[in-house]
């Protein structure tokens, strides 16, 4: 496999992957509750209605960034990596993760193909992006 071809079947398993897990994520949030009200809201036909879902929904992922923030503050370094308990780092970073996935699916958003042509454009910025600040 030439190099020029490994990246692409790399890219290709990671959407397909992330999209499965992704759809898997989303069908179980909805069986579990979580859009009947804001599908109700969206397919209320009132003039706005998907903006202000979305808006809701990005609020949820800032408050799961938020308690990441909250997770580095509270506990250890060593404990940040601790995948099985709730409330670490690594968790409320899955959390973010995850209310992304959720919103992405919802809107019918390609997530994973986006990530990857971020990635990209980042690669060909260079150092800090040409002189930014962090």
């Amino acid at each position: 496999m030439s190099k020029e071809t490994y990246p692409n079947v790399v890219d290709n398993h990671f959407v397909y992957n992330f999209d499965a897990i992704q759809e898997r994520s989303f069908s179980i949030n909805c069986k579990n509750g979580w859009w009947e009200e804001r599908n109700k809201i969206i397919e209320s036909g009132m003039s706005g209605a998907v903006p202000i879902v979305a808006v809701s929904c990005l609020g949820l992922v800032t408050s799961e960034v938020a308690e990441a923030m909250e997770a580095v503050r509270k506990h250890n370094h060593a404990t940040w990596s601790d995948a099985q308990t709730k409330d670490t780092f690594v968790r409320e970073l899955a959390g973010t993760v995850v209310r992304c996935m959720d919103t992405a699916a919802r809107f019918k958003l390609p997530l994973a193909q986006a990530i990857l042509e971020e990635i990209t454009l980042n690669a060909s910025r260079g150092y800090k992006h040409g002189g930014k600040a962090a």
